[in-house]
C-alpha cells in the first residue's frame, strides 16, 4: 500500500508558518474578545500608509480573516513550499517568495491612490500560494500527484486544478484576485528569466539572438543565377539573397 509522502518543514517554512497561523490567533482574539479588527492597521491600503503605518508593507501577507484560507494556505506552504526550498536553496526560495509577495503589494498600494473607492485591505498568503503553484507545475511537472487522496494527477495539472481553486475562493475580492494573477506571472517570468540566466545566458546573447532573427527575416532561397540577377539592383536596401 502506498503511503502519503509528506515533505520534512524546513526551519524557513516553519518561522512563516508560526507567524501566519500566530497572527490569525491574535486577530482573532482581538476581533471576538475586544472588538478591535486589526485588519485596517496591519492590512495593505493607502489610507493606512497615509496615516504613517509603514509596517503595513511587511505585515500585510501574515494578516488573514478566515480559517479555511490559514489552512490551506498553510498546507500549500508546507507541501508545495518545503519541496521548492529543497530544490533551489533557501537563499533563492526566500527571493521567490519576496518577488512574488511584496512586488504584486506595490502594484496594489500603487493603483490604490487612484482609486480608493475601488480599492478594499490588502492581506493575505494566497497571491504567494498561487506563486508557488505556478513555480512546483514548472519545476515537478510530470511529477504524479493525487488529488483529494483519490485522483492520480500530474503535477501541472494538480497545480492548475488548485490555482483555479484559489482564484475562485477571491472572486469576490476582484481587485485582489486581479493581483493575485499579477503574483503567478511573475512567478512564471522570474523562473524563465533565471533559468535563462542559469544556462549561461545573459542579455547581450539575447539581444544578439534577436539580430540574427531580424537578419534571417530578410533572407530568402533563390533557385539559380538568373533569378539573382534579376534581384540585383542599385537600391543598397533591397534585401540580400542567399543561393
Amino acid at each position: 500500500m502506498n503511503q502519503m509522502y509528506v515533505p520534512p518543514l524546513s526551519q524557513i517554512n516553519k518561522k512563516i508558518l508560526m507567524v501566519y497561523v500566530g497572527s490569525f490567533v491574535v486577530t482573532t482574539i482581538f476581533k471576538l474578545g475586544m472588538g478591535i479588527n486589526l485588519l485596517p492597521v496591519l492590512g495593505l491600503s493607502s489610507m493606512g500608509i497615509q496615516k504613517g503605518f509603514i509596517f503595513q508593507l511587511l505585515t500585510f501577507p501574515f494578516i488573514e480573516t478566515q480559517m479555511l484560507s490559514v489552512v490551506f494556505n498553510a498546507l500549500l506552504i508546507w507541501f508545495i513550499g518545503s519541496d521548492l526550498e529543497s530544490r533551489w536553496g533557501t537563499r533563492f526560495y526566500l527571493k521567490f517568495l519576496a518577488l512574488t509577495t511584496y512586488l504584486p503589494g506595490l502594484v496594489y498600494l500603487g493603483l490604490s491612490f487612484y482609486n480608493k473607492g475601488l480599492f478594499q485591505v490588502f492581506n493575505g498568503m494566497s497571491g504567494t500560494n498561487l506563486a508557488l503553484l505556478v513555480a512546483y507545475a514548472m519545476v515537478f511537472s510530470e511529477r504524479i500527484l493525487v488529488f483529494m487522496f483519490i485522483f492520480p494527477m500530474k503535477a501541472k495539472y494538480f497545480c492548475m486544478l488548485l490555482a483555479a481553486i484559489e482564484v475562485y475562493m477571491t472572486l469576490s475580492y476582484k481587485m485582489s484576485s486581479l493581483i493575485h494573477c499579477l503574483s503567478m506571472a511573475m512567478a512564471f517570468f522570474y523562473l524563465r528569466y533565471a533559468s535563462f540566466i542559469a544556462r549561461g545566458g545573459s542579455f547581450g546573447q539575447l539581444r544578439q539572438k534577436r539580430e540574427k532573427e531580424k537578419m534571417r527575416s530578410k533572407l530568402r532561397l533563390v533557385k539559380d543565377e538568373e533569378e539573382i540577377s534579376q534581384n540585383k539592383g542599385p537600391n543598397p536596401d533591397e534585401p540580400k539573397y542567399w543561393q
